[in-house]
Protein backbone atom coordinates (compact mmCIF):
# COMPACT_ATOMS: atom_id res chain seq x y z
CA UNK A 1 0.00 0.00 0.00
CA UNK A 2 0.97 3.39 -0.78
CA UNK A 3 2.25 5.57 2.47
CA UNK A 4 0.45 8.31 2.94
CA UNK A 5 2.47 11.61 4.40
CA UNK A 6 1.76 12.86 7.69
CA UNK A 7 -0.35 16.01 7.67
CA UNK A 8 -3.81 17.30 7.52
CA UNK A 9 -6.14 15.63 5.62
CA UNK A 10 -10.15 15.67 4.94
CA UNK A 11 -11.80 13.33 7.42
CA UNK A 12 -13.46 10.38 5.62
CA UNK A 13 -15.82 10.14 8.67
CA UNK A 14 -16.72 13.93 8.79
CA UNK A 15 -16.15 15.51 5.64
CA UNK A 16 -16.95 18.44 7.32
CA UNK A 17 -13.40 18.28 9.51
CA UNK A 18 -10.07 17.82 8.72
CA UNK A 19 -7.91 16.29 11.32
CA UNK A 20 -3.89 15.29 11.41
CA UNK A 21 -2.74 12.12 9.79
CA UNK A 22 0.89 10.91 11.39
CA UNK A 23 1.14 8.43 8.57
CA UNK A 24 -0.76 5.79 10.87
CA UNK A 25 -3.47 7.18 12.39
CA UNK A 26 -5.21 10.03 12.82
CA UNK A 27 -4.56 11.72 15.67
CA UNK A 28 -5.16 14.98 17.55
CA UNK A 29 -8.89 17.26 17.91
CA UNK A 30 -10.27 17.84 14.71
CA UNK A 31 -10.77 21.25 13.00
CA UNK A 32 -13.46 22.81 10.79
CA UNK A 33 -12.31 21.63 6.34
CA UNK A 34 -12.59 25.89 6.18
CA UNK A 35 -9.96 26.60 8.97
CA UNK A 36 -6.41 27.09 9.04
CA UNK A 37 -5.05 24.33 10.87
CA UNK A 38 -2.21 24.41 13.62
CA UNK A 39 1.27 22.88 13.03
CA UNK A 40 0.44 20.45 15.57
CA UNK A 41 -2.73 18.68 16.36
CA UNK A 42 -4.27 19.32 19.74
CA UNK A 43 -4.41 16.24 21.85
CA UNK A 44 -7.42 15.04 22.15
CA UNK A 45 -9.06 15.06 26.02
CA UNK A 46 -8.55 11.78 27.84
CA UNK A 47 -11.68 10.36 28.36
CA UNK A 48 -13.09 10.34 31.47
CA UNK A 49 -12.76 7.01 33.93
CA UNK A 50 -16.64 5.43 33.41
CA UNK A 51 -18.81 5.60 37.00
CA UNK A 52 -19.73 2.55 38.61
CA UNK A 53 -23.48 1.63 36.93
CA UNK A 54 -24.28 -0.55 39.86
CA UNK A 55 -23.81 -1.44 43.35
CA UNK A 56 -22.19 -5.01 41.72
CA UNK A 57 -18.99 -3.32 40.48
CA UNK A 58 -17.95 -2.21 44.22
CA UNK A 59 -16.49 -3.75 46.89
CA UNK A 60 -18.51 -6.70 48.52
CA UNK A 61 -20.82 -4.63 51.15
CA UNK A 62 -20.05 -1.09 50.07
CA UNK A 63 -22.56 1.43 48.54
CA UNK A 64 -21.59 4.40 46.41
CA UNK A 65 -21.34 8.06 48.03
CA UNK A 66 -24.08 10.14 49.03
CA UNK A 67 -23.10 13.18 49.28
CA UNK A 68 -26.68 14.92 49.72
CA UNK A 69 -26.01 13.02 53.25
CA UNK A 70 -22.20 14.05 53.67
CA UNK A 71 -19.69 11.96 53.23
CA UNK A 72 -19.91 8.15 52.84
CA UNK A 73 -22.73 6.19 51.57
CA UNK A 74 -26.25 6.71 51.78
CA UNK A 75 -27.65 5.84 55.76
CA UNK A 76 -28.23 1.84 55.51
CA UNK A 77 -31.34 -0.03 57.45
CA UNK A 78 -30.38 -2.86 59.18
CA UNK A 79 -33.05 -5.41 58.64
CA UNK A 80 -34.20 -7.34 61.42
CA UNK A 81 -34.26 -11.20 60.72
CA UNK A 82 -35.26 -14.37 63.29
CA UNK A 83 -33.00 -14.22 66.23
CA UNK A 84 -31.10 -11.11 65.26
CA UNK A 85 -30.07 -8.83 68.32
CA UNK A 86 -29.64 -4.94 68.26
CA UNK A 87 -26.21 -4.36 66.56
CA UNK A 88 -23.66 -1.89 68.89
CA UNK A 89 -24.62 1.67 68.88
CA UNK A 90 -28.26 1.47 66.98
CA UNK A 91 -31.43 2.73 67.07
CA UNK A 92 -34.76 0.53 66.95
CA UNK A 93 -36.78 1.48 64.03
CA UNK A 94 -40.55 0.28 64.99
CA UNK A 95 -43.74 -0.36 62.93
CA UNK A 96 -46.80 -1.06 64.85
CA UNK A 97 -45.26 -1.11 67.77
CA UNK A 98 -42.87 -3.82 66.56
CA UNK A 99 -39.03 -3.82 66.16
CA UNK A 100 -38.55 -4.04 62.16
CA UNK A 101 -34.95 -3.23 61.97
CA UNK A 102 -31.98 -1.04 62.98
CA UNK A 103 -30.32 2.28 61.92
CA UNK A 104 -26.72 3.65 63.32
CA UNK A 105 -26.64 6.51 65.27
CA UNK A 106 -24.47 8.21 62.90
CA UNK A 107 -26.97 7.97 60.02
CA UNK A 108 -29.78 9.04 62.23
CA UNK A 109 -27.41 12.29 62.75
CA UNK A 110 -26.85 12.44 59.22
CA UNK A 111 -30.50 12.05 58.01
CA UNK A 112 -31.18 15.26 60.74
CA UNK A 113 -28.35 17.46 59.48
CA UNK A 114 -27.52 18.97 62.68
CA UNK A 115 -31.89 19.48 63.39
CA UNK A 116 -33.19 18.61 67.00
CA UNK A 117 -36.36 16.41 66.56
CA UNK A 118 -39.67 18.39 68.17
CA UNK A 119 -40.53 17.39 71.78
CA UNK A 120 -44.51 15.43 71.45
CA UNK A 121 -45.32 18.38 74.10
CA UNK A 122 -44.49 21.48 71.72
CA UNK A 123 -46.53 19.43 69.02
CA UNK A 124 -49.13 18.67 70.58
CA UNK A 125 -49.63 22.53 71.91
CA UNK A 126 -48.81 23.43 68.18
CA UNK A 127 -51.90 21.61 67.48
CA UNK A 128 -53.83 23.03 69.98
CA UNK A 129 -53.37 26.37 68.59
CA UNK A 130 -54.30 25.42 65.10
CA UNK A 131 -56.90 24.12 66.25
CA UNK A 132 -58.09 26.87 67.62
CA UNK A 133 -57.31 29.06 64.76
CA UNK A 134 -59.50 26.48 62.56
CA UNK A 135 -62.29 27.23 65.08
CA UNK A 136 -62.13 30.83 64.66
CA UNK A 137 -62.15 30.41 60.74
CA UNK A 138 -65.16 28.22 60.96
CA UNK A 139 -66.78 30.60 62.78
CA UNK A 140 -66.68 33.32 60.18
CA UNK A 141 -66.67 31.75 57.17
CA UNK A 142 -68.93 28.69 57.94
CA UNK A 143 -71.09 30.79 60.37
CA UNK A 144 -73.66 31.18 58.63
CA UNK A 145 -74.11 27.51 57.23
CA UNK A 146 -73.86 26.09 60.98
CA UNK A 147 -76.90 28.84 61.96
CA UNK A 148 -78.73 27.13 59.07
CA UNK A 149 -78.23 23.75 59.85
CA UNK A 150 -79.03 24.31 63.54
CA UNK A 151 -82.38 26.04 62.79
CA UNK A 152 -83.11 22.90 60.91
CA UNK A 153 -81.60 20.02 62.83
CA UNK A 154 -83.06 21.66 66.66
CA UNK A 155 -86.78 21.17 66.69
CA UNK A 156 -86.71 17.66 65.49
CA UNK A 157 -83.46 16.81 68.17
CA UNK A 158 -86.39 18.78 70.78
CA UNK A 159 -89.32 16.51 69.53
CA UNK A 160 -86.76 12.95 69.65
CA UNK A 161 -86.06 14.25 73.60
CA UNK A 162 -89.58 14.42 74.23
CA UNK A 163 -90.66 11.49 72.11
CA UNK A 164 -91.39 8.22 73.47
CA UNK A 165 -89.34 6.63 70.62
CA UNK A 166 -86.49 8.96 69.32
CA UNK A 167 -85.81 6.95 66.46
CA UNK A 168 -89.61 7.44 65.05
CA UNK A 169 -88.24 11.02 64.84
CA UNK A 170 -86.52 10.97 61.34
CA UNK A 171 -84.41 14.34 60.25
CA UNK A 172 -85.42 16.17 56.95
CA UNK A 173 -83.07 15.28 54.13
CA UNK A 174 -81.95 18.76 53.72
CA UNK A 175 -80.14 18.58 57.06
CA UNK A 176 -77.84 15.92 55.51
CA UNK A 177 -77.20 18.48 52.51
CA UNK A 178 -76.75 21.12 55.30
CA UNK A 179 -74.36 18.96 57.20
CA UNK A 180 -71.79 17.88 54.09
CA UNK A 181 -71.66 21.77 52.94
CA UNK A 182 -70.52 22.78 56.43
CA UNK A 183 -68.19 19.70 56.23
CA UNK A 184 -66.91 20.02 53.05
CA UNK A 185 -65.94 23.80 53.76
CA UNK A 186 -64.57 22.84 56.75
CA UNK A 187 -62.07 20.51 55.33
CA UNK A 188 -61.03 23.37 52.56
CA UNK A 189 -60.42 25.51 55.41
CA UNK A 190 -58.15 22.80 56.86
CA UNK A 191 -56.42 22.39 53.87
CA UNK A 192 -55.93 26.42 53.01
CA UNK A 193 -54.83 26.95 56.61
CA UNK A 194 -52.10 24.31 56.60
CA UNK A 195 -50.78 23.07 53.40
CA UNK A 196 -49.55 26.13 51.95
CA UNK A 197 -47.97 27.51 54.61
CA UNK A 198 -46.22 24.03 55.60
CA UNK A 199 -44.81 24.36 52.02
CA UNK A 200 -43.58 27.96 52.13
CA UNK A 201 -42.12 27.69 55.55
CA UNK A 202 -42.31 24.06 57.41
CA UNK A 203 -44.90 26.10 59.52
CA UNK A 204 -48.31 27.05 60.57
CA UNK A 205 -49.19 29.29 63.33
CA UNK A 206 -48.96 26.70 66.06
CA UNK A 207 -45.78 25.32 65.23
CA UNK A 208 -43.88 29.00 64.57
CA UNK A 209 -45.03 30.28 67.86
CA UNK A 210 -43.65 26.72 69.59
CA UNK A 211 -40.60 27.00 67.35
CA UNK A 212 -40.71 23.61 65.56
CA UNK A 213 -41.38 23.35 61.79
CA UNK A 214 -41.68 20.52 59.53
CA UNK A 215 -39.02 19.14 57.13
CA UNK A 216 -38.01 16.02 54.96
CA UNK A 217 -36.59 13.07 56.06
CA UNK A 218 -35.52 12.21 52.50
CA UNK A 219 -32.84 14.49 50.38
CA UNK A 220 -35.52 16.64 48.59
CA UNK A 221 -38.02 19.43 49.09
CA UNK A 222 -41.48 19.07 50.46
CA UNK A 223 -43.77 19.07 47.41
CA UNK A 224 -47.48 19.64 47.05
CA UNK A 225 -47.93 15.62 46.30
CA UNK A 226 -46.23 14.86 49.79
CA UNK A 227 -47.36 17.63 51.85
CA UNK A 228 -51.56 16.82 50.72
CA UNK A 229 -50.95 13.24 51.14
CA UNK A 230 -49.63 14.00 55.03
CA UNK A 231 -52.69 16.49 55.54
CA UNK A 232 -55.52 13.78 54.03
CA UNK A 233 -54.13 11.46 56.57
CA UNK A 234 -55.03 13.76 59.16
CA UNK A 235 -57.81 15.42 57.37
CA UNK A 236 -59.69 12.11 56.13
CA UNK A 237 -61.04 11.22 59.04
CA UNK A 238 -62.86 14.20 59.18
CA UNK A 239 -65.40 12.47 57.22
CA UNK A 240 -66.41 9.62 59.60
CA UNK A 241 -66.39 11.77 62.67
CA UNK A 242 -66.99 11.16 65.45
CA UNK A 243 -65.55 7.41 64.63
CA UNK A 244 -62.84 9.45 62.85
CA UNK A 245 -61.84 10.49 66.65
CA UNK A 246 -60.30 7.63 67.01
CA UNK A 247 -57.81 7.71 64.36
CA UNK A 248 -56.75 11.53 65.95
CA UNK A 249 -56.07 10.36 69.15
CA UNK A 250 -53.95 7.57 67.84
CA UNK A 251 -51.99 9.77 65.34
CA UNK A 252 -51.21 12.03 67.91
CA UNK A 253 -49.76 9.69 70.46
CA UNK A 254 -47.78 7.87 67.89
CA UNK A 255 -44.85 10.27 68.33
CA UNK A 256 -44.21 10.17 71.78
CA UNK A 257 -43.08 6.09 71.02
CA UNK A 258 -42.21 6.23 67.04
CA UNK A 259 -38.16 5.47 67.02
CA UNK A 260 -36.15 7.02 66.02
CA UNK A 261 -37.79 10.54 64.31
CA UNK A 262 -40.38 10.54 66.68
CA UNK A 263 -43.00 10.37 63.51
CA UNK A 264 -47.11 10.55 63.59
CA UNK A 265 -48.90 8.41 61.46
CA UNK A 266 -49.21 11.02 58.92
CA UNK A 267 -45.64 11.96 59.12
CA UNK A 268 -44.81 7.80 58.11
CA UNK A 269 -45.64 7.87 54.21
CA UNK A 270 -44.52 11.67 53.10
CA UNK A 271 -41.63 11.06 54.98
CA UNK A 272 -41.44 13.98 57.54
CA UNK A 273 -40.46 14.49 60.37
CA UNK A 274 -41.03 17.97 62.77
CA UNK A 275 -37.75 19.41 64.05
CA UNK A 276 -36.93 22.51 66.29
CA UNK A 277 -36.62 25.70 63.98
CA UNK A 278 -34.10 27.43 65.80
CA UNK A 279 -30.95 24.42 64.94
CA UNK A 280 -28.98 24.91 61.57
CA UNK A 281 -28.37 22.34 59.36
CA UNK A 282 -24.36 23.31 59.62
CA UNK A 283 -24.37 21.33 62.54
CA UNK A 284 -23.76 18.08 61.68
CA UNK A 285 -22.37 16.56 64.52
CA UNK A 286 -25.12 17.42 66.48
CA UNK A 287 -26.51 14.04 68.24
CA UNK A 288 -30.53 13.89 67.89
CA UNK A 289 -32.36 14.19 71.28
Amino acid sequence: MTTIEPGWYTDPADPATQRYWDGGAWVGKPVPADAEPPADPEPVDPEPEPLPTSTEELPPGSLPPDRRYGPGPPPRIIQRTRGAVQPPDTVPIRSLGATVGWISRTDVGRILGGRVLAHPGQRFVARLVDTVALLVLNAVVNGYFIYQFMQTVWPYVLEAAAADDPNDVQMPARASDQWWVILLIAMGLWFAYEVPATLNTGQTLGKRLMGIKVVSLAPVKLGWGRLLLRWSYAALPLICFPFGAILWVLDGIWCTRDQPFRQCLHDKAPGTAVVEAGTAQEHSDKEPS
